[in-house]
């Protein structure tokens, strides 16, 4: 059954998501396995128009640039363009305001990277923390990114607990999260069809 009318994720995938969970590490990398698979049966299966790869860039809220790098998977068109952006980490980023803050401002970078180079009207991005989805979706002749751009409360306080708290509240192997990513590569296979 191809993935458009998929009623569920395959068992077998489920099941690598349920093995990368349980692995007894907190590394972001646990996911990667994980979500190579979902992304390439989502996307890049049955196709030769897409490709997915592994990126990274300096982060440049860390201290540490030189040795501190975001990675990033990123679907490219024929053309080595992209048309969808993921950065995944583990799951215990959803834990903190920090951690969810800097979540954020991870992937307004890859936005600041990658959508100027989009081959399609719109660059959806996917932040994936464990399982939990935040979706931004970046206009590129207009640049603007939604969800938009959340600063701190008060510049002289810590963060509030909630901060950013229900922004990843959808799970990606939910019936909701599988309807979300169906309808984004609906609309990603439907542009980059025109191009």
């Amino acid at each position: 059954m191809p993935f458009s009318t998929d009623l569920n994720w395959p068992q077998h995938l489920l099941d690598i998501f349920e093995i990368s969970r349980n692995q007894n590490t907190s590394l972001d990398s646990r996911y990667y396995g994980a979500y190579d698979r979902l992304l390439n049966y989502a996307v890049v299966e049955g196709s030769f128009t897409f490709s997915l790869s592994r990126q990274a860039i300096p982060d440049e809220t860390s201290p540490q640039d030189a040795v501190d790098f975001v990675v990033f998977m990123v679907v490219l068109n024929q053309e080595q363009k992209p048309v969808l952006i993921a950065e995944i980490k583990d799951d215990r980023w959803a834990n903190t305001p920090y951690s969810r803050q800097r979540a954020d401002t991870h992937m307004r970078q890859l936005y600041g990277q990658m959508l100027y180079k989009c081959a399609i009207p719109w660059l959806y991005g996917l932040s994936l923390l464990g399982t939990s989805l935040r979706v931004y979706c970046g206009d590129k002749d207009t640049g603007e990114v939604t969800p938009h751009y959340v600063g701190r409360p008060h510049v002289d306080r810590v963060l509030p607990l909630d901060f950013l708290e229900v922004q990843w509240d959808l799970d990606i192997l939910s019936q909701d999260g599988l309807r979300k990513i169906q309808e984004i590569v609906a609309y990603i296979k439907a542009e980059a069809a025109t191009v």
